[in-house]
């Protein structure tokens, strides 16, 4: 239990704890707190320097083994091989640095939200300071429209709503008092307090600071985003173990390769300079940029239907996403009060059964007397009126508009209530033009109050506790006989004649409940996390059409009480987290991913923003914070929940085509190392130049690998396993391994049959060149899709791969047709046409071998 939290002491007992006065401190006292405790500012995170982020770039094993290779050709003076090595390096770095570089600036957003003057009284004497010089026990001033400047115990409160949702969620503002509360209570039941960072939308109070700076609760969450840093993506993770395994393995190759030539007599130079060729042809240099391109497509696509991806590398993650936390207030609903029902007092007994004989003008009686009791201001566009004010007074404006009411007359024309509302009374005492007079306020507190049978009494209670566990928020409306004073008490409200109930509900967005749907057909769980009350989420859990009840909901308190092993059993039957803390939020995150789940967060507040930064992809609403914003990886725009389905169609789109070009240029990667090494074991010439070799991986594989980014076919369904397996997955193993094998062993088997044939080396060369960039250039039409026989689909639909083939065809044909260019690639002479029906065959032999293995597979997996 906490001891001396000062929402769980009076207010004078919260002034002698920090050793505070009603007449403030004294200077030598601030001076003194503000040595002690530091400025009112929040803590600042560090940010990467675009240098530094650049650096980084070439921390990967696979660009070390290029710049190796590069120094290589550069100290043998080959300039055209270094240049071409040096432009895969720098093309690689440039695309990785575009990716990381954006905004740092979570910590900064937050900031924004203290950054303002405060009211303060000091030495008897109220006085405007800059928030930043504030002090625990300072006595603030609390007023409409101000922000709340420090954590503070609130002394007095005359109708004062603070607007919290940045830190709660809650849709509506919260009336403040100076009563007690349990020392156990969530920031949202504390209802004395005032919170750094909220704002004050009615009413004024004093308060005592009890907080400043981190040790606020707005503070609390940036040391959260300060600490927390991003996870790694299931695709950073899988391409960094490969490039290790590339790099160990391509290491070992090559000294084994370069020491077999030197043994075999091959001058050490020639051997050198083909070891570096070797390892760049064994290096998918085009992947890195190839995996960029498909990213940096994918989140245009997404942007055309209204979502930004602020992180490329974790545009992937969201085709990998198996469980989605959702924020329920703004996300799910449109953090809206809205009138969604009026019900006479006939009605309410009857349990909310609709009266035939219920007239029209009844229930508009009910409106008009709830007009007396709010406070709006209006704002006409043409034929549009638009109101401002708090929620509900909002929603009673304009269902009298639309009933038509004139609700600008009415508001110049109304009586200032006779007793204001307050959190103690739950009622206000008002009167119209006639002079009559009507109580309005929570109906519980009305019926108390009222005069009515036992029996209408009990009905009624039980119907209004029945509406209020669905979610829904209730505004009684009763007469009072007789005549109030203008300074009425709340003791004059007595035998009132109650009258009906208006009901208000935060609606659910209408494309929420079919974009759950369609998530979970898309193999993502989505389970609602918010600091709204148990019975309202379950109940608007019921509204978008889930099937649950008490058992399927945990609150915050019962979290806590949970150990990690047991909360790791409860969490495949819970659905609802309610009441919950951010600390919670990072809890049920953190969790869920030691269980293997890819974890995708929703929510717009400033309370969301730790989440938002640690899960897998965080998912911001384009309406919410700045702070959320910027902690997340994905904006929607339009706050349409719609587009979270098309993000993670995105994803599953980036995700097939990721295999995609990694199966295509992994494939061909082992075909140099075969070539070369097979060459040497046997005692055959050198059949490939280094340059040779890095024009074609490099060069002409590398467009039609850049393709796939805009490929259209996929599979919807998600992948089954997860971090790196959800990319490279079985299949993409199978086809990797067994395709590059097969091909690779061929194509030197083809060079050992030309020379067999006594085919003259330098002609036999030129064909094995050929054969080498044409069928690498035409199986990327088998693979667009991995599992789809090559004519079961449109071969080419793809304009973008229909135009890198052919931009590679001519780019292969120059290199050998153009005298001045085949010195360049050591091609003494172009083949004689005599020999080209060699390559044709190879081409069409490729297709059949590519197509027989995706066949194999899809015959595996039939038969399991």
């Amino acid at each position: 239990m906490q001891k001396n939290v000062p929402w769980a002491l009076s207010s004078d007992e919260a002034l002698k704890t920090l050793e505070a006065r009603h007449e403030g401190l004294s200077d030598s006292e601030v001076k003194k707190r503000m040595s002690h405790f530091g400025p009112n500012t929040l803590p600042k995170g560090t940010r990467l320097d675009a240098f530094a982020i650049l650096l980084r770039q070439f921390a990967s094993p696979l660009i070390f083994i290029l710049l190796v290779a590069a120094g290589i050709t550069m100290l043998l003076k080959e300039w055209v091989d270094a240049s071409v090595v040096l432009l895969a390096v720098f093309v690689n770095a440039g695309l990785g640095f575009y990716q990381e570089y954006r905004a740092e600036n979570t910590l900064a957003k937050l900031t924004t939200y203290i950054k303002e003057r405060a009211r303060v009284i000091r030495g008897g004497s109220e006085t405007e300071v800059d928030s930043e010089f504030l002090v625990p026990g300072d006595v603030v001033r609390l007023a409409y429209g101000a922000r709340v400047p420090a954590d503070a115990r609130i002394i007095s409160a005359s109708n004062l709503f603070i607007d919290e949702s940045i830190l709660t969620g809650e849709s509506l503002p919260v009336q403040k008092n100076t009563d007690t509360v349990s020392d156990a209570a969530g920031v949202a039941d504390r209802t004395n307090m005032a919170y750094a960072g909220t704002m004050v939308v009615d009413g004024t109070g004093l308060a005592v600071v009890s907080e400043t700076n981190g040790r606020t609760e707005i503070g609390r969450i940036a040391e959260l985003v300060k600490s927390t840093g991003h996870q790694e993506t299931p695709l950073q993770k899988a391409l960094s173990n490969i490039a290790w395994l590339i790099f160990i393995g391509v290491s070992s190759l090559v000294a084994v390769m370069f020491f077999i030539g030197i043994s075999r007599g091959v001058p050490f130079l020639e051997m050198l300079l083909m070891a570096s060729a070797v390892a760049v042809g064994a290096v998918p240099e085009a992947l890195p940029i190839a995996l960029t391109v498909i990213l940096a497509v994918g989140v245009m696509r997404l942007a055309e239907r209204k979502g930004v991806i602020r992180n490329l590398a974790a545009a992937e993650t969201l085709g990998s996403a198996t469980v989605i936390l959702t924020d329920k207030t703004g996300t799910l609903t449109q953090a809206n009060m809205r009138l969604v029902g009026i019900e006479t007092k006939e009605e309410a007994i009857a349990g909310g059964a609709q009266k035939e004989d219920t007239s029209r003008s009844a229930k508009r009686a009910l409106l008009e007397a709830a007009l007396l009791g709010i406070d709006v201001t209006i704002e006409t566009k043409g034929k549009e009126m638009l109101f401002g004010g708090r929620s509900l007074d909002v929603s009673i404006a304009r269902a009298a508009h639309a009933e038509k009411f004139d609700v600008a007359a009415r508001m110049k024309e109304k009586h200032p209530p006779l007793l204001a509302f307050n959190s103690t009374n739950k009622f206000s005492i008002v009167r119209n033009e006639h002079n009559e007079h009507f109580v309005i306020g929570a109906p519980d507190i009305l019926l108390q109050r009222s005069t009515m049978s036992k029996d209408d009494f009990l009905a009624i209670e039980a119907h209004v506790k029945k509406i209020s566990g669905e979610g829904k928020r209730l505004l009684g409306v009763a007469r009072l006989h007789g005549h109030a004073k203008d300074n009425a008490e709340p003791d004059d409200a007595q035998k009132l004649d109650f009258l009906g109930i208006l009901i208000f509900r935060d609606p659910i967005r209408p494309e929420a409940k079919g974009a759950l749907k369609r998530m979970e057909e898309l193999g993502a769980r989505a389970i609602m996390v918010t600091g709204d009350l148990k019975g309202t989420a379950i109940a608007i859990a019921r509204d978008l059409g889930w099937d649950v009840h008490e058992g399927h909901a945990l609150d915050g308190s019962e979290l806590r009480a949970l150990s990690d092993e047991e909360l790791k059993k409860a969490l495949p039957t819970i659905k609802i987290f309610s009441r919950v803390t951010p600390e919670d939020k990072l809890r049920i995150g953190k969790i869920l991913r030691e269980q293997g789940e890819i974890v995708a967060m929703t929510g717009d507040g400033v309370n969301d923003a730790p989440v938002l930064r640690s899960a897998d992809i965080g998912i911001a609403l384009g309406s919410g914070t700045d702070v959320a914003k910027s902690a997340a990886d994905v904006v929607l725009l339009d706050d349409n929940f719609k587009t979270i389905v098309a993000a993670i169609e995105e994803g599953r789109r980036i995700l097939a085509n990721t295999r995609k070009a990694f199966v295509y240029l992994m494939t061909s990667c082992f075909d140099e190392v075969v070539l070369i090494g097979g060459s040497l074991l046997v005692g055959l010439p050198l059949p490939l130049s280094a340059l040779q070799i890095i024009w074609v991986n490099f060069i002409t594989g590398s467009l039609p690998a850049l393709s796939y980014a805009f490929e259209h076919l996929y599979s919807e369904q998600p992948s089954h396993s997860r971090g790196a397996g959800a990319i490279f997955d079985t299949k993409v193993r199978v086809l990797t391994l067994g395709i590059g094998a097969i091909t690779s062993l061929l194509l030197f088997f083809l060079y050992y049959i030309l020379l067999a044939f006594e085919i003259p080396l330098e002609e036999a060369r030129t064909i094995l060149f050929l054969c080498f960039a044409s069928y690498v250039l035409v199986v990327a039409y088998c693979f667009r899709s991995l599992r789809r026989p090559l004519f079961t689909y449109p071969i080419f639909s793809n304009r973008e791969l229909n135009w890198s083939v052919i931009i590679g065809i001519g780019l292969m044909l120059a290199t050998v047709a153009i005298p001045a260019i085949r010195p360049i690639f050591h091609i003494e002479a172009a083949p004689p046409l005599s020999l080209l029906w060699i390559v044709i065959v190879w081409v069409f032999f490729n297709i059949t071998i590519v197509e027989t293995t995706k066949w194999i597979f899809r015959s595996m997996v039939t038969t399991r």
